[in-house]
């Protein structure tokens, strides 16, 4: 296949919504070995099997083929920073992660949705992964909100639903985006010197209603993920996370991160974010802030962000 070739498969598999897991074992040595994937799935009832993949380059691939048993941890949408820890090549993963010890001493990932320990039932080869079929010995589950995984983004289920529904309800809500373009975001300058983030038209408040004026503005914009639900005024307040492309409109200035006028945002809430926003770009970690408008203690950051993919 060629790399195109591969891309294009890739996506194609990428289109099936998954959860998440961490596959964890232990060395001939005995040090905690781990990984993360979204390839888990249950197989039989009688006698309890599940098989997990692993990619031949992983390198603790050898680990789990050797090893006589192994742990599946099904992640909850509150790990996706543990996910991400255990899809890295850090060399440290459980010196940075909270872990515990179960069955057979293998490794737990606390706050898991489901744990299961397995004996190593058969190690079949696949191209370039290997298949791990896992006879299940023992299984605790836990509940939470599952974590989710779809075309390379993590997802959290029914999260966004609740929150969007919720302000809906109200009556009263204002739809705005906090859209990046070639490393700057898009902010709004009012006559005045205000600054802001763009939003729906009054008469239209909606998600549409946002995407149809991005359009309007003749910009290409993919909204990803909810970024902020909170209240301000009386109004509930959903900000969605974007990318856009194409001619920058009149009243809007793509604005470098590290020079947000921060002094010129007049609405403290919006202040607050946009100062979130630029901490977060930092460190490849974003969430959801869901609570009061002036992001204080009493609020909440969701650690996994809700997808709502809509292009204009």
């Amino acid at each position: 296949m060629t790399d195109a070739e591969k891309r294009a498969l890739r996506d194609a598999f990428g289109q099936f919504a998954t959860g998440v897991t961490i596959a964890t074992t232990r060395g001939r040595d005995g040090a905690p070995r781990g990984f993360t994937a979204n390839s888990f799935t249950s197989v039989s009832l009688d006698p309890p099997l599940l098989l997990v993949c692993i990619a031949k380059s992983a390198s603790s691939c050898d680990a789990f083929c050797e090893a006589e048993h192994f742990a599946v941890n099904v992640l909850s949408e509150e790990q996706k920073q543990v996910s991400g820890l255990f899809a890295s090549r850090s060399d440290d993963k459980f010196a940075q992660a909270d872990w515990t010890v179960g069955a057979h001493d293998l490794p737990l990932i606390p706050g898991s949705i489901a744990t299961f320990v397995c004996a190593r039932q058969e190690v079949i080869d696949a191209g370039d992964h290997v298949v791990l079929m896992g006879l299940v010995e023992a299984a605790q589950t836990h509940d939470a909100p599952p974590l989710g995984y779809h075309k390379g983004s993590y997802f959290s289920i029914g999260l966004e639903d609740r929150l969007v529904d919720a302000a809906a309800r109200s009556g009263t809500a204002r739809i705005g985006a906090i859209m990046e373009r070639d490393g700057a975001l898009l902010l709004r300058h009012h006559p005045g010197g205000a600054v802001s983030i763009p939003f729906a038209p009054e008469n239209e408040c909606s998600l549409s209603g946002l995407t149809r004026k991005i359009a309007t503005l003749g910009l290409t914009a993919t909204l990803d993920h909810l970024y902020a639900v909170y209240e301000e005024a009386g109004s509930h307040v959903i900000v969605y996370h974007g990318t856009a492309s194409g001619p920058v409109p009149e009243g809007l200035v793509p604005t470098p991160l590290s020079a947000i006028p921060l002094e010129a945002v007049q609405s403290k809430a919006q202040r607050s974010m946009l100062a979130r926003y630029r901490e977060e770009y930092q460190h490849g970690q974003f969430g959801i802030y869901q609570g009061p408008k002036d992001g204080g203690e009493t609020g909440l950051i969701h650690q996994v962000t809700g997808r709502a993919i809509v292009k204009s």
